[in-house]
Protein backbone atom coordinates (compact mmCIF):
# COMPACT_ATOMS: atom_id res chain seq x y z
CA UNK A 1 0.00 0.00 0.00
CA UNK A 2 2.80 2.34 0.96
CA UNK A 3 4.83 1.43 -1.91
CA UNK A 4 1.70 1.89 -4.62
CA UNK A 5 1.38 5.89 -2.79
CA UNK A 6 4.86 6.20 -2.91
CA UNK A 7 4.37 5.63 -6.88
CA UNK A 8 1.50 7.74 -7.60
CA UNK A 9 3.64 10.50 -6.02
CA UNK A 10 6.93 10.11 -7.58
CA UNK A 11 4.67 9.73 -11.27
CA UNK A 12 2.52 12.73 -10.53
CA UNK A 13 5.55 15.13 -9.25
CA UNK A 14 7.56 13.61 -12.42
CA UNK A 15 4.70 14.78 -15.09
CA UNK A 16 3.88 17.91 -12.89
CA UNK A 17 7.83 18.74 -13.59
CA UNK A 18 7.70 17.50 -17.19
CA UNK A 19 4.94 20.29 -18.01
CA UNK A 20 6.48 22.84 -16.13
CA UNK A 21 9.47 23.09 -17.97
CA UNK A 22 7.80 21.69 -20.95
CA UNK A 23 4.39 22.88 -21.39
CA UNK A 24 4.77 20.93 -25.20
CA UNK A 25 6.73 17.91 -24.75
CA UNK A 26 7.68 18.34 -28.36
CA UNK A 27 10.51 20.38 -27.92
CA UNK A 28 12.00 17.94 -25.58
CA UNK A 29 11.53 14.85 -27.65
CA UNK A 30 12.69 16.62 -30.44
CA UNK A 31 16.03 18.05 -28.84
CA UNK A 32 16.35 14.16 -27.94
CA UNK A 33 16.16 13.33 -31.33
CA UNK A 34 18.37 16.20 -32.54
CA UNK A 35 21.04 14.94 -30.16
CA UNK A 36 21.61 12.00 -32.48
CA UNK A 37 21.38 13.30 -35.75
CA UNK A 38 21.85 17.16 -35.51
CA UNK A 39 19.56 19.03 -37.51
CA UNK A 40 22.57 20.73 -40.06
CA UNK A 41 21.90 22.41 -43.09
CA UNK A 42 23.95 23.84 -45.51
CA UNK A 43 21.21 25.47 -47.32
CA UNK A 44 19.87 27.05 -44.46
CA UNK A 45 23.04 29.02 -43.83
CA UNK A 46 23.38 30.04 -47.88
CA UNK A 47 23.29 33.71 -46.96
CA UNK A 48 26.27 33.52 -44.62
CA UNK A 49 28.49 32.07 -47.38
CA UNK A 50 29.60 34.97 -48.73
CA UNK A 51 30.56 36.51 -46.41
CA UNK A 52 31.84 33.64 -44.21
CA UNK A 53 35.90 33.75 -43.93
CA UNK A 54 37.12 30.46 -45.21
CA UNK A 55 39.37 29.28 -42.53
CA UNK A 56 38.06 26.91 -39.96
CA UNK A 57 38.98 29.13 -37.14
CA UNK A 58 38.16 32.03 -38.46
CA UNK A 59 34.48 31.01 -39.31
CA UNK A 60 34.22 29.83 -35.61
CA UNK A 61 34.93 33.29 -34.63
CA UNK A 62 32.54 34.65 -37.63
CA UNK A 63 29.96 32.31 -35.82
CA UNK A 64 30.59 33.06 -32.50
CA UNK A 65 30.08 37.15 -33.40
CA UNK A 66 27.04 36.52 -35.50
CA UNK A 67 25.45 34.11 -32.91
CA UNK A 68 25.22 36.10 -29.73
CA UNK A 69 25.24 34.03 -26.76
CA UNK A 70 21.55 33.53 -25.09
CA UNK A 71 20.37 30.65 -22.65
CA UNK A 72 17.29 28.34 -24.19
CA UNK A 73 15.05 29.56 -21.19
CA UNK A 74 15.42 33.06 -23.05
CA UNK A 75 15.22 31.66 -26.59
CA UNK A 76 13.11 29.17 -26.57
CA UNK A 77 11.38 29.17 -23.47
CA UNK A 78 12.40 25.72 -22.27
CA UNK A 79 14.97 24.39 -20.41
CA UNK A 80 17.25 22.84 -23.37
CA UNK A 81 16.38 23.03 -26.72
CA UNK A 82 18.42 21.88 -29.77
CA UNK A 83 17.56 24.05 -32.93
CA UNK A 84 17.26 23.65 -36.12
CA UNK A 85 20.17 25.33 -38.60
CA UNK A 86 16.95 27.19 -40.36
CA UNK A 87 15.52 28.06 -36.66
CA UNK A 88 19.16 29.33 -35.54
CA UNK A 89 19.06 31.67 -38.73
CA UNK A 90 15.58 33.21 -37.97
CA UNK A 91 16.47 33.83 -34.40
CA UNK A 92 19.78 34.91 -35.00
CA UNK A 93 20.91 34.07 -31.41
CA UNK A 94 21.28 31.34 -29.23
CA UNK A 95 23.35 28.78 -26.73
CA UNK A 96 26.31 26.29 -27.88
CA UNK A 97 23.82 24.40 -29.84
CA UNK A 98 22.82 26.89 -31.74
CA UNK A 99 26.34 28.11 -32.34
CA UNK A 100 27.21 24.25 -33.02
CA UNK A 101 24.66 23.87 -35.87
CA UNK A 102 25.44 27.30 -38.01
CA UNK A 103 28.70 26.80 -37.47
CA UNK A 104 28.62 22.66 -38.94
CA UNK A 105 26.01 23.56 -41.28
CA UNK A 106 28.72 26.36 -42.90
CA UNK A 107 31.46 23.47 -42.32
CA UNK A 108 29.30 21.17 -44.82
CA UNK A 109 29.03 23.98 -47.50
CA UNK A 110 32.41 24.73 -47.34
CA UNK A 111 33.02 20.65 -47.13
CA UNK A 112 35.61 21.27 -44.16
CA UNK A 113 35.83 18.10 -42.06
CA UNK A 114 35.01 18.41 -38.39
CA UNK A 115 33.95 16.24 -35.48
CA UNK A 116 30.83 16.81 -33.17
CA UNK A 117 31.65 16.92 -29.58
CA UNK A 118 29.31 16.26 -26.66
CA UNK A 119 30.04 17.15 -23.09
CA UNK A 120 27.70 17.08 -19.91
CA UNK A 121 27.46 20.82 -19.96
CA UNK A 122 28.30 22.26 -23.54
CA UNK A 123 28.45 21.20 -27.57
CA UNK A 124 30.98 22.25 -30.02
CA UNK A 125 32.69 21.46 -33.15
CA UNK A 126 36.01 20.29 -33.39
CA UNK A 127 38.59 20.71 -36.54
CA UNK A 128 42.10 19.81 -37.71
CA UNK A 129 44.26 22.35 -35.59
CA UNK A 130 41.89 23.86 -33.31
CA UNK A 131 43.29 24.97 -29.95
CA UNK A 132 41.60 23.66 -27.01
CA UNK A 133 40.07 25.55 -24.18
CA UNK A 134 39.22 24.51 -20.90
CA UNK A 135 35.87 23.67 -22.00
CA UNK A 136 36.44 22.67 -25.32
CA UNK A 137 38.67 19.62 -25.14
CA UNK A 138 38.20 16.51 -26.47
CA UNK A 139 38.91 14.08 -22.63
CA UNK A 140 35.61 16.56 -21.75
CA UNK A 141 33.13 14.59 -24.24
CA UNK A 142 31.58 11.79 -23.43
CA UNK A 143 30.27 11.73 -27.28
CA UNK A 144 32.40 12.43 -30.59
CA UNK A 145 30.76 11.70 -33.66
CA UNK A 146 33.37 11.97 -36.72
CA UNK A 147 32.29 10.62 -40.13
CA UNK A 148 34.34 7.10 -39.40
CA UNK A 149 31.32 7.08 -36.56
CA UNK A 150 30.08 7.96 -33.08
CA UNK A 151 32.89 7.40 -30.15
CA UNK A 152 31.48 7.18 -26.25
CA UNK A 153 33.80 7.35 -23.88
CA UNK A 154 34.44 8.31 -20.18
CA UNK A 155 34.56 12.35 -20.00
CA UNK A 156 36.77 14.16 -17.89
CA UNK A 157 35.36 17.01 -17.40
CA UNK A 158 35.26 19.12 -14.00
CA UNK A 159 32.20 18.13 -12.39
CA UNK A 160 32.47 21.06 -10.74
CA UNK A 161 32.61 23.58 -14.13
CA UNK A 162 29.91 21.67 -15.03
CA UNK A 163 27.15 21.66 -12.23
CA UNK A 164 27.52 25.88 -12.42
CA UNK A 165 26.86 25.60 -15.99
CA UNK A 166 24.18 23.70 -15.84
CA UNK A 167 22.68 25.76 -12.59
CA UNK A 168 22.83 29.11 -14.55
CA UNK A 169 21.20 28.15 -17.45
CA UNK A 170 19.11 25.45 -16.21
CA UNK A 171 17.86 27.30 -12.87
CA UNK A 172 19.15 31.22 -12.85
CA UNK A 173 17.34 31.70 -16.12
CA UNK A 174 14.69 29.96 -15.43
CA UNK A 175 11.98 32.51 -15.46
CA UNK A 176 10.31 33.39 -11.94
CA UNK A 177 6.95 31.80 -12.55
CA UNK A 178 7.81 28.44 -13.62
CA UNK A 179 10.43 28.05 -10.23
CA UNK A 180 7.13 29.05 -8.41
CA UNK A 181 4.88 26.23 -10.32
CA UNK A 182 7.84 23.68 -10.41
CA UNK A 183 8.06 24.27 -6.12
CA UNK A 184 4.04 24.00 -5.70
CA UNK A 185 4.57 20.72 -7.33
CA UNK A 186 6.24 19.42 -4.47
CA UNK A 187 3.56 20.02 -1.79
CA UNK A 188 0.89 19.17 -4.08
CA UNK A 189 2.24 16.11 -4.67
CA UNK A 190 2.36 14.97 -0.89
CA UNK A 191 -1.87 16.36 -0.91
Amino acid sequence: MRKGILRVMLLFFSVWTLFVLYPNPYRLVVSGYRMIYPATNPGAVESLLAIAPSDPKEIEDFVLKKIPYQYDWQTYGVPFYFPTANEVMEKGIGDCKSRFVVLASLFEAKSIPYKQSFSLSHFWIDYDDKEETSIERSENAFLLRTEEGIKLQLPKENLKDSYDVLKEGFWDYMPLHRKILLILGLPLTVL
